[in-house]
């Protein structure tokens, strides 16, 4: 746990850069470092998910991912703090399990832990979506994200689209002759936008991440191509959400491509696991709070192995997927020492 030798393996996870699909190229220094804590068995998936476990008896997962959004940063340590993409979401989270676990080894909490680092959580959650169609079992399991040591008991449900529009063309010198893609495509995004527009966990948001049309300044656009994600909380569901798009997007004779949907999750904070954090939080000083996210991650799908779940990790959740994403050492250390006190409460 010293603080210098975390910092330094904090840097060569994040020194590995993996945006979703080149997860493998950091599977070898998670194994070095693992093997170097003291944990019995490292494994890769068929779908490159990385376990590491040690121990028997009923099964702990803590779960974190191993895939960054896309965009390199420089990494740097300032002494106390750690910059790089990734260093929230969610490598810093994922190191504090690794460093968690390996401080209950030594006590044998007759518990199989297994920390387990998933692939594509920021594309389409292939990871978790593989451990629940191959029927991996867990009786309790944590996610690795950034909660400000805060304990996260919901997230909202996520829905991401490409719409795409076409349409004749013409001279932008007389757009009352031709037709743009771009015009059309707007149209509808306005009206959606228009439609889902909230502002906090309880409201639909929706937001346009990508928007591309055209290839030459005087000519009207034949096609046009935009990406859309939308978030909702419970009680709204997939269905619900999609029959309004796609009725929006006939009416403005826009086509549609799902990319991924995922539904919302919330559990109550009276699990075991729930209580074993809040007592590992305690007995480190640190007031628990209870969050609900407005993103989305593992969680919701990871549910569907067990309801004795929930999110937890250090970071600034605000930082992620950001140019300034940076992590405090000394929080990551304290996420440690929950965890492992919140596996001795788990063994009792």
């Amino acid at each position: 746990m010293d603080k210098d030798w975390v910092a330094k393996t904090l840097i060569r996870l994040l020194e590995v850069y993996t945006p979703p699909g080149s997860e493998p190229k950091l599977h070898k220094t998670l194994q070095e470092v693992c093997s170097e804590i003291g944990f019995q068995e490292c494994y890769i998936d068929e779908v490159g998910n990385f376990f590491a476990s040690y121990g028997k008896g009923p099964t702990l997962l803590l779960a974190s991912h191993l895939d960054t959004v896309p965009g390199a940063l420089e990494v740097s340590y300032d002494g106390a703090v750690v910059s790089g993409r990734g260093a929230v979401d969610a490598k810093g989270p994922l190191l504090s399990y690794i460093l968690g676990a390996g401080i209950a080894i030594e006590e044998d909490p007759g518990l199989r832990i297994v920390v387990g680092g998933l692939v594509r959580e920021e594309l389409d959650g292939l990871g978790a979506k593989h451990l629940v169609g191959r029927g991996f079992k867990a009786d309790y399991i944590l996610v690795g994200e950034p909660t400000n040591l805060g304990i996260a008991i919901a997230y909202r449900g996520s829905i991401t689209f490409e719409a795409l529009a076409r349409a004749r063309g013409g001279h932008s010198s007389a757009p009352y002759i031709g037709e743009s893609a771009l015009d059309k495509l707007l149209d509808f995004l306005f009206e959606l936008r228009s439609r889902y527009k909230g502002s906090s966990y309880e409201d639909v948001t929706s937001a346009i991440t990508m928007l591309n049309s055209g290839d030459w300044p005087s000519k009207l656009p034949e096609n046009a191509r935009a990406y859309v994600n939308i978030r909702f909380p419970r009680p709204y569901e997939p269905n619900s959400i999609l029959e309004e798009v796609l009725e929006l997007s006939r009416k403005h004779d826009v086509e549609l491509k799902l990319i991924d949907e995922t539904p919302p999750i919330e559990v109550k904070l009276n699990t075991r696991i729930g209580r074993a954090l809040i007592r590992g939080c305690l007995r480190n000083g640190v007031k628990p709070r209870i969050v609900r996210k407005t993103g989305t991650s593992d969680m919701n799908v990871l549910a569907r192995i067990s309801r004795d779940i929930a999110a937890f990790g250090p970071g600034d959740s605000r930082l992620a997927h950001t140019c300034s994403e940076k992590i405090s050492i000394e929080d990551i250390v304290k996420a440690a020492k929950i965890i492992s006190s919140m596996i001795k409460e788990l063994a009792r």
